[in-house]
């Protein structure tokens, strides 16, 4: 994971943790070539079956993190 997709999961779940079932990561820049790099960063995270986009506009997505985000959340957790 890039540092811009680590950041994205690790918001939700630390969201997850205090009881939210739909976390919303507004986009920092608005700039073309970070749009893209958040674009990936939410695909990637997609594919790999850890969160479900429920809404994306122009300057943030809503998501919510699946039983296998829970999961490698955990993991995580146990490894700190």
């Amino acid at each position: 994971m890039n540092k811009i997709t680590k950041t994205i999961f690790e918001r939700a779940y630390q969201s997850y943790l205090c009881g939210g079932d739909v976390y919303t990561y507004r986009f920092e820049s608005s700039g073309t070539v970070m749009l893209k790099k958040y674009d990936d960063a939410i695909k990637y995270l997609e594919e790999e079956g850890l969160i479900e986009v429920k809404f994306r506009s122009e300057d943030k997505v809503r998501l919510t993190l699946t039983d296998k985000g829970i999961s490698e959340g955990n993991q995580l957790l146990d490894i700190l």
